[in-house]
């Protein structure tokens, strides 16, 4: 017997709401935010420029986009700070505790960016922004973790994808709440419809039980972490044994680290550990190189209107181009979180990954050329390939090319690379466009995906079913013939 529970089961169905649920929670206030104050880009532009008139002088339309600029990439800047703490809070206290002590504290950064909308201090908004910005990458370490460890081997690859998925659908929302004729009047009620849904979510954070592997393996409670297993995954045939064979399995993975820490004088979970030895940094710069990819959909995420609007487009055809295209990555995101155990993730990677570099690059010379209908097009055609391959697939890769005493340091040291990069590529977007128009996509995102695509077909291996020991052996150069076939120690990895 197996304690999988199947996804078309009661208790697949059920833990699939439960990690959507999750991953809405913690996507809600960045991907609402970000997008709803794209749609609604002039109520913010009116806002800062009447903030900086009422107390010095007004702005012109330049020192706006590079105000919004900076506060953009600020945003991310300070996401390092949150992402580099994120693995002692989650090691540590727990990923329940670093769930909800994040949810929280960008509930309350939420609050204060809508108070000030009602004062000319928009130092408070930014403030707020920044505060929000910290303890964003502990609530998408604590959700990465929680939908890794409470989900069978063989939906590991779905559950994770509702990360992508859920922040598709939360942009998606924030793009059509952020339209005048709904919320976009109103810059307050935007930034105020995040705070009661993260009131709302830090109480069920609080309510739910911590991972089975946190409390089984660090908290040593066998009876927490099999009440935990029942509460995510149901009632299933040998889940005592599935506990039993992780402890076992635990206990073999601490005495290797022992002697290898013991070898290399460095512990276990440090940044160090990771750059010196050789299988961690190689997954390392795999991740990164994937996490490469991303970069261009940020500033199409919060600035497409702004885009559109300065290659000539009316500003109503960009709110709703901007809004479709959230349509078109939440049905892509939804496509592949039925499509990503099925198909082989390093295929699916960089299949999609070469269509986005392929649609940057028409985008740019449509652009040049005055085509506004075609630029628009290959925005929609990056969005499908990035909501379909690129999204849903590149965060399941730290996790998945780590042992898991490496697992959470792995995923918060290529967020913080992920996060400078985009500080890089995001405050230079906005300048550069005005500068020499769409062709910048080219220089910031197409020819750096197109290297990143190179090493990633020459190194990366296939992950998709296979054994997280398979997969890190394969990184240290070791093939194995045979793998060992699917039995209840598999839900370990």
């Amino acid at each position: 017997m197996t304690s999988d529970p199947s996804l078309l089961s009661w208790n697949g169905v059920r833990l699939f709401l439960i990690c959507s649920l999750l991953t809405a929670m913690t996507n809600f206030p960045s991907g609402f935010s970000h997008t709803s104050v794209n749609t609604a880009v002039h109520k913010l532009n009116e806002y800062l420029n009447s903030s900086f008139t009422e107390r010095y002088r007004p702005l012109d339309h330049e020192e706006v986009s590079l105000l919004k600029s900076g506060i953009n990439s600020a945003w991310y800047l300070f996401q390092v700070i949150g992402a580099m703490c994120s693995p002692f809070l989650c090691d540590t206290y727990g990923r329940k505790v670093a769930f909800a002590l994040s949810i929280a504290f960008m509930t309350l950064a939420g609050a204060m960016q809508m108070i000030a909308s009602f004062t000319p201090y928009s130092e408070v908004l930014i403030t707020g922004r920044l505060i929000a910005a910290v303890f964003s990458p502990l609530s998408d370490a604590a959700l990465i973790l929680y939908l890794q460890e409470i989900s069978p081997a063989s939906l590991r690859g779905t559950m994770s994808s509702l990360y992508s998925t859920g922040y598709s659908t939360m942009c998606l929302l924030g793009m059509l709440l952020g339209h005048e004729g709904l919320l976009g009047h109103s810059l307050s009620v935007l930034l105020f419809v995040p705070v009661i849904p993260g009131i709302l979510s830090t109480a069920f954070i609080l309510w739910m039980p911590d991972t089975p592997k946190f409390l089984l393996l660090v908290k040593k409670d066998k009876v927490a972490a099999l009440k935990s297993l029942r509460f995510f995954q149901g009632f299933l045939p040998d889940q005592a044994l599935l506990i039993d064979s992780m402890e076992q399995h635990q206990k073999e993975e601490l005495a290797a680290n022992n002697k290898n820490n013991i070898e290399d004088k460095e512990p276990a979970t440090s940044v160090m550990h990771i750059l010196t030895t050789p299988h961690l940094r190689k997954a390392m710069l795999l991740s990164v190189a994937a996490a490469v990819l991303t970069l261009p959909f940020y500033p199409i995420l919060q600035s497409s209107t702004f885009f559109f609007t300065d290659m000539g487009v009316d500003m109503r055809t960009s709110q709703m181009a901007s809004s479709l295209m959230m349509v078109v990555l939440t049905v892509s995101s939804i496509c592949s979180t039925l499509i990503i155990d099925k198909v082989p993730r390093r295929v699916l990677l960089l299949t999609c990954g070469s269509c986005t570099v392929l649609f940057l690059t028409v985008f740019a010379v449509a652009e040049q050329m005055h085509q506004q209908s075609i630029a628009m097009g290959a925005c929609f055609g990056f969005v499908m390939a990035y909501g379909i391959g690129v999204g849903p697939v590149i965060w399941s890769i730290p996790p998945e090319l780590s042992p898991l005493a490496n697992r959470s340091m792995m995923f918060c040291f290529v967020y913080s690379i992920h996060s400078c990069l985009v500080v890089v590529t995001n405050f230079s977007t906005i300048p550069l466009f005005m500068n020499i128009g769409a062709f910048s996509f080219v220089v910031l995102f197409a020819i750096p995906s197109a290297l990143a695509l190179v090493y990633l077909l020459t190194c990366l291996p296939e992950t998709s079913g296979r054994e997280i020991h398979v997969i890190i052996n394969e990184l240290k150069g070791f093939i194995e013939d045979k793998e060992p076939s699917a039995d209840i120690v598999s839900a370990v990895a």
